[in-house]
């Protein structure tokens, strides 16, 4: 099969690569600036540029495949983050039609079904709503939380032994996964066409809660690592600190006010599948 993949040099998309050339599929990696993958290349995958902005390069990407990987990152720094993921969306589900690409794996996430109540994750409902019928065969990946979240604040857990979060309760475990699993079930979805739609909610191998997180890491980091709650008001303006826009900030804050309230659980239809890499595996990775 000859199989393209979005966002090839990042996390997800960069695991359904690496899996999908180690099954022998062809691969072309669609990238914004080629001269910076040549690690790709290395791997055996063939660069195809291309910008979401850019209907035409999408198209010229898309064509000539079997099946597609695709996502829809919400920009940081949009002043309306929907608007842009929307515009996006469009774009994709466009080149998608006039390249005729007959299966498409997209990631979405738990909570997509609903469209309100779930901050950010409103923006992967959208992008279902405008992939759908743009192929003959579609299946969504629709992913709990990364564990690689916690990337952003290991840094401030290395340094105090102090681990935020904005995930609450602190012992109360929830659904997780790697998105080095997400893109291993990517690649096994490219492999399997279908005719209409699927959905596949994926999670990790167990639940964690945030002191288990901070427990990890105390164990890999050989100190001490304390979970400690972020106060609600501090979520956004923290966020802002950070780099991303003020629309991003608060529809992020919201997706985690929908977390810990339980509005962003998986619907109940589709295959349900579970990752093999856990917690402590995936924190090492990050340190590493």
């Amino acid at each position: 099969m000859m199989l393209a993949i979005m966002g090839a040099t990042g996390q997800t998309g960069g695991a359904a690569l690496t899996a999908a050339l180690a099954a022998g599929h062809a691969v072309k990696a669609i990238v914004r600036e080629p001269n910076r993958a040549g690690a790709l290349a290395d791997k055996g995958a063939a660069l195809a540029k291309a910008d979401l902005d850019d209907v035409g390069t999408l198209t010229a990407a898309f064509a000539g495949t079997d099946a597609v990987y695709v996502l829809n990152p919400v920009p940081h720094a949009a002043g309306d983050v929907f608007a842009a993921a929307a515009k996006n969306g469009a774009m994709i589900a466009e080149a998608i039609r006039r390249a005729g690409v007959p299966h498409v794996v997209a990631l979405s996430s738990s909570g997509a079904h609903r469209a309100e109540g779930t901050g950010i994750v409103r923006a992967l409902h959208d992008f279902e709503q405008a992939l759908r019928g743009a192929a003959p065969s579609l299946t969504f990946i629709r992913a709990t939380e990364f564990m690689e979240n916690w990337g952003s604040v290991l840094g401030v857990a290395a340094e105090h032994g102090i681990l935020p979060s904005m995930r609450q309760p602190l012992d109360t475990a929830g659904e997780t996964v790697s998105a080095i699993d997400v893109g291993r079930q990517a690649a096994v979805e490219l492999a399997r066409p279908h005719a209409g739609e699927r959905i596949v909610n994926l999670k990790g191998p167990a639940e964690y809660s945030p002191e288990d997180a901070a427990q990890a890491l105390t164990e890999l980091l050989g100190k001490p690592v304390l979970a400690v709650a972020t106060p609600r008001q501090e979520w956004e303006p923290g966020l802002i600190a950070a780099g991303l826009s003020a629309s991003h900030a608060r529809e992020l804050a919201g997706l985690y006010d929908a977390m810990n309230a339980g509005r962003a659980s998986f619907e109940e239809i589709g295959e349900t599948r579970r990752g093999s890499v856990s917690l402590k595996q995936a924190l090492a990775g990050l340190l590493a």
